[in-house]
């Protein structure tokens, strides 16, 4: 059965009181404070259905639909206060002291509309699957100010990756201004399986498989670079057995001009950013999914 004819088969009266219970639990969240269209969006929902009821109108799952985007909207609201504390490290982003020129960066109720309006279903599916899917609102900006910013919550080792990625960012015209916003959630979860193998082969391998076909794509550096300055500001640094495969800033491919492959690890304690062939074969090669789309 496909889900447009499951959403268009009557729901039995007693499934109907426990999502209407479901969506009155929602709506009573005191954890977090959403924007008020989204309240009015829930609350609409609730009465077209109540009025249903009274007439003795048959309810369809489809009719439910808001309860996703208000269970959607609170996970996004959960995490939006921590995902713009994250910036404030160096001059990354402060929303007290912004940077003339600098683009403002989204409100909660802007990451929220964008989100809900511009996520596929198959996006969604992958943030889903997810361990532990972790908000990130990321400024357009060069690298430099994502590592100062991760330089304030400690120093990173030798980065021999900065020639490479200012190349990218050259290429996507990306200036040190912040010209713009992308709101999204990437993989957050401290150790993931790792997969041995020949780097190369194992992109190649993630590259046909079913989640980048859903429009999920490995994270970036900058992005990674602002779940490791979060990690450790809760002191729960990720990536201390291995290291993951980055994606330049601005830029598709995961393998760079030099026929190398970005990554981020932890060496001797600190963040530290390297690359590797891909021809080289490691232990345990991590790729950690990220899902974001711009405001």
């Amino acid at each position: 059965m496909n889900k447009n004819t499951e959403k268009l088969e009557e729901i039995q009266p007693d499934r109907v009181s426990d999502r209407l219970k479901e969506a009155e639990d929602a709506l009573k969240n005191k954890k977090v404070k959403l924007p008020k269209d989204v309240f009015k969006r829930a609350e609409e929902g609730l009465r077209k259905i109540n009025e249903k009821l009274e007439k003795r109108l048959p309810i369809y799952e489809s009719d439910f639909d808001f309860i996703e985007e208000l269970k959607d909207a609170i996970k996004i609201a959960q995490q939006y206060n921590e995902a713009i504390k994250s910036l404030k490290g160096g001059d990354l982003y402060n929303p007290e002291k912004p940077i003339e020129g600098d683009k403002k960066a989204p409100t909660m109720e802007e990451a929220i509309n964008t989100l809900q309006a511009k996520l596929t279903k198959e996006q969604k599916e992958v943030i889903d699957q997810m361990k532990n899917p972790v908000l990130l609102v990321k400024p357009i900006t060069t690298w430099k100010r994502f590592a100062e910013n991760l330089n304030s919550a400690k120093k990173i080792g030798y980065n021999n990756r900065g020639s490479e990625w200012t190349e990218n960012e050259k290429d996507a015209k990306i200036t040190d201004k912040i010209t713009g916003w992308e709101v999204g959630f990437v993989e957050g979860e401290l150790e993931l399986e790792g997969k041995p193998g020949a780097v190369g082969e194992l992109i190649a391998e993630w590259q046909i498989g079913h989640q980048s076909k859903k429009g999920a794509k490995l994270a970036t550096n900058n992005e990674y670079m602002l779940l490791v300055a979060r990690s450790i500001k809760k002191g729960t640094p990720i990536d201390k057995q291995s290291f993951s495969v980055l994606r330049g800033e601005g830029r598709e491919e995961i393998i760079g001009k030099d026929g190398r492959v970005s990554s981020g690890a932890r060496n001797g304690g600190a963040p530290d950013f390297g690359d590797y062939s891909p021809e080289r074969r490691y232990a345990a090669a991590r790729f950690r999914v990220a899902v974001m789309v711009k405001i």
